[in-house]
């Protein structure tokens, strides 16, 4: 008998929903202590399917999702729409790092309108908010969806899986150029930003996260991220290995230790600020992590520092991912490269498939082995445009290319090292400073848990270097004391000339340090 995981007909939902199908008593997901069963699983996406078919979607058209975050709904909203060869985007959040910001609801309009969406796939929770929705685009939009009751929608009832026939031929003919997904994230102008991803690229980035698979088989990943983003692929491809996905809303340090002890699990993703947090939490060293094989986190390159000290608490468990939205997965650092120190600073080597070089920002020309420029990276994967933005479209993309606003160098063996940001280097006093050049130098002294460094303008539009910090708990680390360890290892101009000192560092949608709200607080000490 052919196992249905290794299907290639109707693309990665008809096999996921054949994988389901094929043992149907096994738990597949969890949520909020909540056991979800494979064949239950498939039933609800039966149904959808059903549903979404009667309303007319398939090739062409556009499904809104706005469910509770990290809820089943979630994959299966996505999956039925697949299945169906039609697109979908998530008007929950635009934030890929956390679901604590949600999209007001002019966001959200916004969203529906650009993409031409026709229906709306909803829940119990989120009703209310997709009924006035609706009301308010005009008859233009059909709600849909499990627990609906709300005037004139259509709500959706588990029916058997198995009454759509063969999974495998589940899905419709679809063109692997046709839209799959729009991923909204925030735009720097406040306008959220649409990334087009076709079934070419989605498959492939969940094809690449199945392949970098370290466990066997029968995986069990903890999510605490927004599955509308990054993680999404991830928890496909656990399902495509039979695997079962334990879902959270949030990261909390202590929950995910809990978690990975209570269900076994072998994988968990996080961001590389929120690997601080869960190494500096109490029980980080005492905690039964047995079954974890893989501890993936991403977002910004981390510092060696802290890395040396995650090695020594999670010993060959860390993966770290270095991705775009725009293009997912580009680079990794595995487990055992880890145990190099000279390795710490660098971001690994591409993934299979994804190349990767460095080149001068202004004139695109690249650059040799070892100087610094822009990366640019191609590979399967790479979306297609922004939605509804030529312009910068082009500024992004160039033959395939995609130009990643982010500074590094390739040494000889591959690795490719990050420096910062383009958009993030401060000129002060006549010399251009890389904030993370500063930020990686401070996390070296004992007692500092985050640090965060960036510019200030003056009234004179002067720029001026400050920074912002956390200590660990019982840390007597000074400002001085930075101020001074900095002068010596780098110079004094790279010397922040204020320093604030924090509870906490906010975060931006990348789960990244929110450098526009740190110079808003201007929190001098």
């Amino acid at each position: 008998m052919a196992d249905p995981a290794e299907s290639q007909t109707g693309g990665y939902a008809a096999e996921i929903l054949a994988v389901l199908t094929a043992d149907p008593d096994r738990t597949v997901l969890h949520r909020d202590g909540e056991p979800v069963s494979a064949g239950e699983f498939a039933d609800s996406v039966a149904g959808a399917v059903q549903v979404l078919r009667g309303l007319g979607v398939g090739p062409g058209s556009m499904v809104g999702i706005l469910v509770a975050p990290n809820s089943p709904g979630m994959l299966g909203a996505r999956y039925a729409a697949h299945l169906l060869g039609a697109a979908v985007c998530y008007l929950g959040t635009t934030n890929p790092g956390s679901a604590k910001r949600l999209l007001p609801i002019e966001g959200q309009l916004g969203i529906l309108r650009d993409t031409g969406a026709t229906v709306l796939f909803t829940d119990a929770e989120n009703a209310s908010r997709a009924h006035e929705l609706a009301e308010l685009l005009t008859g233009s939009l059909v709600l849909t969806g499990f627990g609906v009751d709300v005037p004139q929608a259509v709500p959706v009832t588990p029916v058997p899986a198995a009454g759509l026939g063969d999974p495998a031929e589940a899905q419709v003919a679809v063109d692997e150029q046709d839209v799959a997904v729009v991923m909204f994230t925030s735009g720097s102008t406040g306008r959220p930003k649409g990334i087009q991803m076709s079934n070419r690229a989605w498959e492939s980035i969940v094809r690449t996260n199945r392949n970098s698979m370290l466990e066997a088989d029968h995986p069990r990943m903890l999510i605490t991220t927004p599955l509308s983003h990054t993680v999404g692929p991830m928890a496909d491809a656990v399902l495509l290995s039979r695997g079962v996905v334990v879902l959270h809303e949030e990261f909390e340090p202590g929950a995910v230790l809990r978690e990975v002890a209570e269900h076994r699990i072998t994988r968990t993703f996080m961001a590389t600020e929120n690997l601080y947090r869960l190494l500096d939490h109490p029980d980080a060293r005492t905690a039964d992590l047995n079954t974890l094989r893989v501890l993936i986190y991403a977002g910004s390159a981390a510092a060696p520092a802290r890395l040396a000290d995650a090695v020594e608490t999670f010993g060959t468990r860390l993966f770290q991912a270095y991705g775009a939205s725009e293009g997912g997965p580009i680079t990794n650092l595995n487990p055992f490269e880890h145990l190099e120190p000279r390795l710490r600073s660098s971001v690994g080597r591409p993934f299979p498939g994804v190349e990767v070089k460095v080149c001068d920002p202004e004139t695109g020309a690249e650059t040799k082995i070892g100087d610094t420029g822009e990366v640019w990276f191609r590979s399967p994967h790479v979306m297609d445009c922004y939605w509804g933005e030529p312009e910068l479209t082009a500024k992004v993309l160039s033959d395939g290319w995609v130009r990643t606003g982010d500074i590094g160098r390739l040494d000889e063996e591959g690795y490719l090292y990050l420096v910062d940001r383009m958009a993030d280097v401060v000129k002060t006093k006549g010399v251009k400073v890389h904030p993370a050049v500063v930020e990686r130098e401070i996390l070296t002294l004992p007692g500092v848990a985050h640090a965060a460094v960036f510019g200030v303008r003056d009234a004179d539009n002067i720029e001026h270097l400050h920074a912002a910090v956390v200590l660990q708990p019982g840390a007597r680390t000074t400002v001085e004391q930075i101020r001074a360890h900095v002068t010596e290892a780098l110079s004094a101009v790279h010397a922040p000339e204020q320093i604030a000192v924090l509870d906490e560092l906010p975060l931006n949608s990348a789960g990244k340090p929110d450098k526009p709200r740190l110079r808003a607080l201007r929190t001098v000490i």
